[in-house]
């Protein structure tokens, strides 16, 4: 790739401001209230500060001549101003404690940033120098002052002398040089923006007349796909220019001529323009050329050589002169590909003698060559696309082979697909097939079609003739060809529509040969989505299936690992985790919390008189007790067996006895049927708090247990805390 091509690619990041800002600041504060520079202070206090900020500065210029390709955002460029103003007047008053006299250099250095910056940022730089001038004048602490004060001291009276001097040279050095010197220098960088913007619109324009692109698509794009697609065509333009320029040269030299000219159709096809040209002349034309006019009228209708012999002086059918040359003889060569005229090359001569047969051949072996350069450059470009789109492909693959929740599973497909192909609106539905719902779970758009589609997330709905619920029907992705052929077309329901649309698919998403759902990609303009982008599409969408499959597999393996499959309750070893991670964070807080372990009273006879069904369903019954009794931020646990345990964020013994006896008394209401009647149960609990029972883990656990015991044994159906063993 050339320096030339690189320049117009490259996509320069922009600096913004960072933490230096929050220094800057910092600094012109102490420098107004005199800690930092003052020669009142501590030599090792001045210089350490002086260090800090000559340091920062440095880094700062650092970093912007590393990326001196990229924009400054006007933010980065203010906090440097004020970082660069606020360490010349640190300098300034230090130096002034050794009777060195520095300040004209607070000017010059207003003038530099005033001349080279933005302009907010040049008055921020101004405003800055101001504000500490007046600042240090005011509390007493400028530099220069007779004796510098080193805190809140608002001066009685003020050097006005001093004062309305330096704020007058402020003024001139900040805003004359704006003036001066600062408004040609913007002017200059504005003008090689546009320059480059120009340079960049016209290599895609003469990229899209040799079909090194579709017409229109570029524009289109967005991001690193733009910049993948824009390298390759920069490169294959300055290929076909190379080619053209060498081959007229040749040309010209080879037949003796005064011209030789390349014209080509713009991308409508309706007006000519000179291509490449290699002439003695100094008369050629700048702009369009009608197809019609002159001699080239012939050769666009009978797309046939011409070669015109003799022509009178003053001749003024060749279009591709502003006024009448002395041309003799004219060979004119329709350059045609696939039946399609793409342009006319050109020869003339002043004198000697008319092209001959021979001559013809040479030219439409030039004009061929041409053509055979823009064809294999236009390959080279669609194989750099291609191999583009693949790595995105198996980028997209990696990536969903390592996602674990359907969450993830949306946001990586959304992502991926949008690196494959460019969509101004992309959605990913799930079916239910036990509910025969649909549900649209995961949106992306660019607000091309106008619409708040941010809603539609989330929404269910049933069998209908929409393109999403016929997709999963039968299993086949629509419309057909990616191409829409009705003016609105329903693609969820009636209420969900995006008008204008061309292009669209609705993919099946099929895990085991069942389909779980659709992926939906539409576009504003037409043929965004031919075969081998849908081929491709398919494939992801079929990883994108098998991922959400393993992603809800994950969840059910996660859920039976850490809940009770009986109550539904966190099982025993979710206990231990989550107890870990509450006391780790209450240790930070000292805020207390609460334990529980409780225990159904006489289980092993429930089972033995009713049976085990009935017992499991005493199980669940006290569980949902719990579930509905408890806070969300309480954790109710199947402790093992017909034992639970309950954590109670933070709450103290009075409010813990109260919860446990509420529990107590819920359970104990509980009524369960049997063969043999209805009956009772009761729980027994025990009540700790942390840290004031016991602050490790095991010997809290092992004192709540002490406690429920000691309920067991004396009677039952009674909550008992640590305090009263």
């Amino acid at each position: 790739m050339s320096a030339t091509t690189r320049s117009l690619t490259r996509r320069p990041q922009t600096i913004e401001a960072s933490w230096p800002t929050g220094l800057a600041m910092l600094g012109a504060l102490l420098y107004v209230v005199g800690y930092v520079g003052n020669p009142s202070l501590p030599l090792p206090i001045n210089i350490a500060a002086a260090v800090v900020l000559l340091g920062v500065c440095v880094w700062s210029g650092w970093r912007a001549w590393s990326l001196r390709g990229a924009d400054k955002s006007v933010a980065f460029q203010l906090e440097r101003s004020v970082l660069y103003v606020t360490t010349a007047f640190v300098l300034v008053r230090s130096l002034y404690g050794f009777g060195v006299d520095t300040y004209p250099l607070v000017y010059l250095l207003l003038a530099f940033l005033v001349t080279f910056q933005e302009r907010q940022a040049a008055i921020g730089a101004v405003v800055a120098a101001l504000v500490l001038e007046w600042g240090s004048q005011l509390l007493g602490t400028s530099a220069g002052a007779a004796e510098l004060s080193a805190g809140f001291e608002l001066q009685q009276q003020l050097d006005w002398a001093s004062l309305t001097t330096r704020t007058a040279f402020i003024g001139l050095f900040g805003f004359l040089s704006y003036g001066v010197h600062g408004t040609e220098v913007l002017e200059r960088r504005r003008r090689h923006r546009r320059e480059v913007e120009e340079e960049r619109e016209k290599m895609l324009r003469q990229a899209r007349e040799y079909r090194l692109l579709n017409s229109g698509r570029v524009d289109a794009a967005a991001g690193d796909r733009t910049q993948a697609e824009e390298m390759a065509v920069y490169d294959a333009v300055e290929a076909v220019q190379h080619t053209t320029y060498v081959s007229l040269s040749l040309l010209k030299t080879a037949l003796q001529c005064h011209t030789c000219v390349l014209l080509w159709f713009d991308v409508r096809g309706e007006n000519l323009h000179i291509k490449e040209l290699v002439s003695d002349s100094d008369g050629i034309v700048e702009g369009d050329i009608k197809p019609a006019k002159g001699v080239i009228g012939g050769i666009s209708r009978r797309r046939e050589p011409v070669n015109l012999e003799n022509l009178r002086n003053g001749f003024r059918g060749i279009p591709y002169y502003r006024d009448p040359q002395a041309i003799k003889h004219f060979l004119g060569v329709p350059v045609i590909e696939n039946g399609h005229l793409r342009g006319v090359l050109c020869a003339d001569r002043k004198g000697g003698m008319p092209f001959s047969s021979t001559d013809v051949n040479v030219a439409e072996e030039a004009a061929a060559y041409i053509l055979r350069a823009v064809e294999n450059e236009r390959m080279f470009t669609s194989i750099e696309r291609t191999k583009f789109e693949l790595g995105r492909f198996f980028e997209a693959s990696r990536r969903l082979n390592g996602v674990l929740t359907p969450q993830d599973v949306y946001e990586v497909a959304l992502e991926s697909i949008a690196g494959i192909v460019e969509y101004d609106f992309a959605a990913i539905t799930v079916f239910d097939e036990a509910d025969n719902l649909h549900r649209i779970e995961a949106l992306d758009h660019t607000g091309a079609f106008g619409v708040d589609v941010e809603d539609w997330q989330g929404k269910t709905f049933g069998e209908n003739s929409g393109l999403v619920a016929m997709v999963v029907k039968n299993c086949h992705y629509l419309p057909y060809g990616g191409q829409v052929r009705e003016s609105d077309p329903v693609i969820f329901t009636r209420d969900e529509r995006l008008d204008a649309v061309r292009s669209m698919l609705v993919l099946p998403l099929i895990a085991h040969d069942e389909p779980i759902g659709t992926l939906v990609i539409c576009h504003k303009e037409a043929g965004q989505f031919g075969s081998e982008r849908r081929e491709m599409l398919e494939v992801v969408g079929n990883q994108v299936a098998i991922s959400l499959q393993n992603a809800r597999l994950y969840a059910q393996m996660e859920e039976m690992a850490t809940t009770d499959g009986l109550t539904g309750l966190a099982n025993h070893r979710s206990f231990q985790s989550k107890l870990d991670e509450v006391i780790a964070r209450h240790r930070r807080t000292e805020e207390p919390f609460g334990l529980i372990l409780t225990d159904i009273d006489h289980f092993k006879s429930v089972n033995d008189t009713y049976g085990h069904p009935v017992g499991d369903e005493v199980l669940r019954q006290v569980s949902r007790v719990f579930k509905e009794s408890l806070r969300e931020v309480d954790v109710p646990c199947r402790y093992g067996g017909e034992e639970f345990a309950i954590i109670l964020e933070d709450t103290d013994r009075k409010g813990a006895m109260t919860i446990a006896n509420r529990l107590r008394e819920s359970v104990a209401a509980l009524e369960f049927q049997s063969d043999q009647g209805p009956f009772q149960c009761t729980i027994s609990m025990g009540v700790t708090i942390w840290p004031t029972d016991e602050r490790d883990k095991q010997p809290l656990i092992d004192l709540t247990d002490q406690a429920l015991y000691y309920s067991k044994e004396h009677g039952r159906n009674r909550v008992t805390s640590a305090e009263e063993l």
